[in-house]
């Protein structure tokens, strides 16, 4: 009788029954094994083929743990997936394999003891994946056919691909499908003029009697990193004529090529470029184009992103590591050729986060680790995050595969991206918030009401207020704007953890995302902030010691905007368990609500809780960071500057005098509010200086327990007697600029 492998079973499933052999899991995979890399080797070299092929896929990926120092820390775990829970699109059923490695913390570490190894839970250092193609045969009956990846998306497979994902998404996602034609931008690229691969022009889109846009077609648009220091061709005042007649192929760098490839490939005429689609030497009109972001985007039929490329000159299609070749051999002497490759990782669509966590719940920013900006460079790129949300779907070009993200999910080549069975990380989830929360309500209007309501910006918000069904239930409309409100939170804090050029463009590539919510939140918009929202002043910087100003003198950008500190994502609360009577007012516009989405002017808060305090910074011990604290009748309180140390324009001296704002109590039992400098120059006006937050209150000088945060009403007001009654008290107001 053939001795069966006591590790691998000989990865045939009739096999799987045996006492001590694969195990099923709750997911409804079987586990074949679990062992380490030594013991694997130990099979091999006993004659098991199957552990052979195992041992030598894995040592081809050797170099993705070159600093393991002995094979006994590499930990391995081999699975199989029923057919029943495999992708729909095309049948798979691969083995997968995982290998994990961690040295571990005690020298005294043995290689057989489970609890000494350190199985740490989550996403494995290295996932691969043995499979045959979709006719070969398999020596090995738990290693069956594989989805290929098409080495060039431009090959039949590719295109292929790209058509079936796109298809998939038109007749399963009401969010993602236009709900009129498009309205063509004020130019596009032609790239079907002539018979020539290398005719393309600027095509101007018609104009009626109101000069508004009057010519109607699909065309995609292109996401892409401009690159630091590369020359990129341009539209400019000189090149617009000519471009209009005649664009040489040879002065298009090559992602720009790739695309218009692409485009034709897929059968469309237009494509949208900023940099050829945009007079670059006028001002004006990029400005006037940069607000038109959101059509632009949205009535895209698909964005191109360029994800992985860190320039323009790199091309779309970056060159993909093709799977190893492996022949097998069954117990007749039948050879077999077997595929291995590292599963994609899909790097920075996912994270290994809670799949089924709340929106609330959401660890943010998603996913910015270094492999991750490394291999999706577009994706650390504000303007780009922009064009992401807005865009109904974006076809991601990466160094793995391509993937398709819309506005209700994810596709990809390899079909693992947005299957829990496969991959259990979950999938970045704002753009399908954003589409749910936007695009969502907006279908099942335009369906109802049979025509789109969106007019001009001036005219478009008080006529949305002054519209609003009064049969709608006000609780069903509040909880929409909540959710919308954090979304917008959220939106931010992802958006501000991405990079700029430049720093006057910190509000305008946004304002694009801030028009689409004002739709749902129906209220004034001003330099980041929503009029109606109080508790949008209360946003705070991950980091402050990697804060700084604008580098350029943005005046018209005011300190109570989020946009007023670079360097750090910013976060925001907007949950508050009792409002301490506190309003805000923006401007003296007697426009309202106001659209003002790239600037703003003084902010009037009126507020019942208010006093002086004693600003204290402590020299920091080495190696730690500056310790500040704001102090009034002996009880301290740590606070956290939104530039640290305060230096320069924003300098704090020891001992100056500074204003604290109470906004409100939150539910994790804290006081929050703003602090506020008064100007040298106007005593009635002041700037902000940071986010105040109050935890507990400490005696100065005392090693007595710390009070609860609500001692602070009594320490810093004692004048406040009744807090229920803080409404019919007597205000302040400050004047913020």
């Amino acid at each position: 009788m053939v001795s069966v492998c006591t590790n691998c079973k000989g990865l045939q499933k009739h096999l799987r029954g045996l006492d001590g052999g694969v195990q099923e899991t709750e997911t409804g995979s079987w586990e074949w094994l679990n062992t380490t890399l030594p013991s694997l080797r130990r099979s091999a070299n006993g004659g098991c083929r199957a552990c052979a092929l195992l041992v030598n896929g894995i040592l081809l990926h050797h170099d993705r743990f070159p600093s393991v120092k002995k094979e006994e820390y590499v930990k391995v775990k081999a699975y199989t997936f029923e057919s029943s829970v495999a992708t729909e699109n095309t049948a798979q059923d691969h083995l997968s394999v995982e290998v994990r490695w961690q040295e571990p913390r005690e020298e005294t570490y043995d290689a057989e003891s489970e609890s000494e190894f350190g199985q740490a839970e989550g996403y494995p250092d290295l996932k691969l994946e043995f499979f045959t193609d979709q006719d070969g045969q398999s020596p090995f009956s738990a290693i069956g056919p594989g989805r290929l990846i098409s080495e060039s998306p431009l090959q039949d497979i590719g295109v292929s691909a790209a058509r079936s994902m796109i298809k998939n998404c038109l007749s399963r996602h009401s969010r993602c499908r236009q709900p009129k034609p498009a309205t063509l931008p004020k130019r596009v690229l032609d790239v079907l003029l002539g018979d020539s691969s290398k005719d393309i022009r600027l095509h101007e889109a018609d104009f009626n009697s109101d000069e508004q846009r009057n010519e109607f077609g699909e065309y995609l648009t292109l996401s892409y990193c401009y690159g630091s220091g590369t020359e990129v061709l341009k539209t400019t005042f000189e090149t617009l004529g000519s471009h209009k007649q005649n664009i040489p192929w040879s002065t298009l760098p090559r992602t720009f090529q790739d695309a218009v490839v692409l485009t034709r490939a897929l059968g469309f005429r237009y494509l949208w470029i900023d940099a050829l689609c945009i007079t670059q030497d006028d001002q004006l009109e990029k400005r006037e184009e940069s607000f038109r972001l959101g059509d632009i985007f949205s009535n895209s039929f698909l964005t191109i992103g360029a994800t992985s490329a860190p320039d323009c000159g790199e091309g779309l299609f970056q060159p993909k590591k093709q799977p190893f070749k492996i022949q097998a051999t069954d117990s007749k002497g039948s050879v077999s050729k077997i595929y291995v490759r590292e599963q994609p990782t899909h790097y920075s669509f996912k994270a290994p986060f809670d799949e089924a966590a709340h929106m609330n719940d959401w660890e943010l920013p998603f996913n910015t680790s270094v492999e991750a900006n490394l291999q999706t460079p577009l994706l650390k790129r504000a303007w780009a995050y922009a064009e992401r949300l807005l865009s109904p779907r974006v076809l991601h070009f990466t160094k793995s595969e391509m993937i398709l993200e819309c506005r209700e999910g994810y596709q990809c080549e390899c079909g693992r991206i947005d299957d829990s069975t496969f991959d259990s990380r979950l999938t970045d989830p704002v753009k399908q918030e954003f589409g749910k929360v936007v695009y969502g309500s907006r279908n099942m209007r335009q369906t109802l009401n049979g025509t789109t309501t969106r007019s001009s910006r001036a005219d478009s918000l008080a006529a949305q207020l002054a519209t609003t069904s009064l049969s709608e239930d006000g609780k069903a409309l509040d909880k929409r704007r909540d959710e919308a409100l954090q979304l917008w939170s959220y939106i931010v804090t992802e958006y501000t953890a991405r990079d700029l050029t430049y720093d006057e463009d910190r509000l305008v590539a946004i304002a694009s995302v801030a028009d689409a919510l004002s739709e749902i939140l129906q209220s004034g918009y001003v330099a980041g902030q929503w009029e109606f929202s109080i508790l949008g002043l209360l946003w705070y910087p991950n980091d402050t010691s990697l804060c700084r100003r604008p580098r350029e003198s943005l005046t018209h950008v005011p300190s109570w905007s989020w946009a007023s500190v670079e360097g750090s994502p910013i976060f925001f609360d907007n949950s508050t368990a009792m409002d301490l009577a506190c309003t805000a007012s923006f401007g003296t516009s007697d426009q309202d609500p106001t659209w003002s989405p790239v600037s703003g002017d003084t902010l009037n808060l009126t507020v019942a809780m208010a006093t002086e305090v004693t600003f204290r910074a402590d020299d920091p011990v080495e190696g730690e960071e500056y310790s500040f604290s704001l102090s009034k009748n002996g009880i301290n309180v740590d606070f956290r500057p939104d530039i640290s140390p305060p230096a320069g324009n924003d300098a704090i001296e020891n001992g100056e005098t500074l204003t604290c704002v109470l906004v409100s109590m939150t539910f994790r039992s804290s006081i929050i509010g703003l602090v506020l400098q008064r100007s040298t120059s106007n005593p009635n006006i002041y700037r902000r200086v940071g986010r105040f937050e109050c935890y507990d209150c400490q005696r100065i000088d005392s090693d007595e327990e710390a009070e609860d945060a609500e001692a602070l009403f009594e320490h810093w007001f004692p004048e406040v007697e009744d807090m229920t009654k803080l409404e019919d008290g007597p205000k302040r107001t400050f004047i913020v600029v």
